[in-house]
């Protein structure tokens, strides 16, 4: 079995995960009440919408970051968005970033994981890193933003969620 290339499982997939993301915003700005999602939440004690929103962002812009040599060169971006457009902008932002690596950019590298104030930080392989750590955390962030829309009454399915990450192998109607 061959390898998958380190850049599709890593940028190519977060490229693909934006394009979702920025799908589903643009059809939760048609909805009557889209000037409430930003801040929406699923239940009281969760981050808003925003937050997920920024945090997909946030993890897709950190995997170019620690797998290219453009380091943090990229350079700190604000997490202040508050309306769907600021949002939408946010990701096409992330989108051209991820546009503009080319697969000889990325490398295996080790890294250093913080998981926050309360804990050590954490040496990682480069498949620790990209399947324990950046991964599921970009793909629990875009499920959490798809469900948050879902519950708000934007009409999304399943083929909205995989239109992007299925675009190749996508089933065509028969004639």
């Amino acid at each position: 079995m061959a390898a998958i290339p380190l850049y599709d499982i890593t940028v190519g997939f977060a490229l693909e995960a934006n394009k979702t993301l920025l799908h589903i915003i643009k059809k939760a700005q048609a909805h009557p009440d889209a000037a409430s999602f930003a801040s929406a939440r699923l239940y009281p004690d969760m981050l808003p919408f925003s937050f997920q929103v920024q945090t997909t962002s946030n993890f897709s812009k950190k995997i170019v970051e620690r797998l290219t040599a453009r380091g943090e060169s990229i350079g700190k971006w604000e997490d202040n968005e508050q309306t769907l457009e600021e949002l939408a902008a946010r990701v096409e932002k992330t989108i051209a970033l991820l546009e503009s690596v080319k697969k000889e950019e990325v490398e295996p590298r080790e890294q250093t994981i913080t998981y926050g104030p309360k804990f050590h930080p954490v040496q990682a392989t480069t498949n620790q890193y990209v399947l324990s750590y950046a991964l599921p955390n970009l793909m629990f962030h875009l499920t959490t933003a798809y469900d948050i829309l879902r519950m708000k009454g934007v009409e999304l399915g399943k083929a909205d969620f995989l239109k992007h990450f299925a675009a190749e192998i996508a089933p065509k109607p028969r004639e």
